[in-house]
């Protein structure tokens, strides 16, 4: 027995090594264990200073330390993901008006959009689901590739998006302090600034790890946000970063 939980949790080991962050089901799935084997390990593992606990799982050591990459980052929170967008797309109606930002969830709502709205993006690969749907009117903003985040930039965007009252703007966040909403480049956090004043509704759509990362460039205060969407409820200490008027909304309900 002993060796095989050895076996056991060098596999895990490794998996979080090129995963970076393993939920209880990921393990489950993995090692084919139960759930109360998972969560043992993960208490053992723990313990031997070889992950990090968070809620549901547990993440790298060196998780939080840097900001993956946007084909990095497709490979984590699927099933959530899948979730948070579908919340995301009750907020779109016939006839709208609204932006879709760069975050891997929301290339999952850009693949939900049907027909009849207006989208403006700034997203290599928002722009390619989108662009398959005749009845989506497709606006692509231009400039320089950002081959990391995959989004392109140009100055002369902030212009063009300060003109454009959205009925709703979805914005994906990189990391969430007690002081605002922060991404890993300049001139995509000066976007997200020029969203959270322009649009009629901000909309953050984060996983719940993004209070744990940081990102050097903040684009807004937490208070410019009108609803955040997570894959899971808040805990306490996290609702109260808050202002009390933001809609909170999760996956699991």
């Amino acid at each position: 027995m002993a060796m095989y939980r050895e076996k056991r949790f060098e596999e895990i080991r490794q998996l979080l090594a090129e995963r970076k962050e393993l939920s209880v089901e990921d393990i489950m799935h993995a090692v084919g264990v139960s759930r109360d084997t998972a969560r043992r390990d993960i208490v053992a593992l723990v313990a031997a200073g070889q992950a990090r606990r968070t809620r549901g799982g547990i993440v790298a050591l060196t998780f939080g330390h840097s900001v993956p990459s946007y084909t990095e980052r497709l490979k984590h929170f699927s099933k959530e993901k899948t979730a948070m967008a579908q919340r995301a797309l009750q907020l779109i109606h016939p006839g709208g008006v609204y932006f879709i930002d760069d975050s891997t969830t929301l290339l999952k709502l850009s693949q939900s959009v049907t027909d009849g709205v207006t989208i403006y993006t700034h997203s290599l690969d928002n722009a390619i689901a989108l662009s398959v749907k005749s009845g989506v009117a497709l606006h692509m903003l231009g400039g320089e590739l950002n081959h990391h985040g995959r989004f392109f930039f140009s100055p002369s965007n902030l212009n063009t998006l300060s003109r454009i009252a959205f009925d709703a703007a979805f914005i994906g966040a990189t990391a969430i302090a007690k002081d605002g909403v922060y991404f890993p480049y300049a001139n995509d956090a000066e976007v997200k600034a020029v969203l959270a004043e322009s649009a009629r509704q901000v909309v953050v759509v984060s996983e719940t790890e993004k209070f744990h990362i940081q990102a050097p460039y903040r684009g807004f205060a937490l208070n410019a946000i009108d609803t955040l969407i997570t894959e899971r409820p808040l805990a306490s200490t996290e609702r109260a970063w808050f202002d009390p008027v933001t809609e909170l909304l999760d996956a699991e309900n």
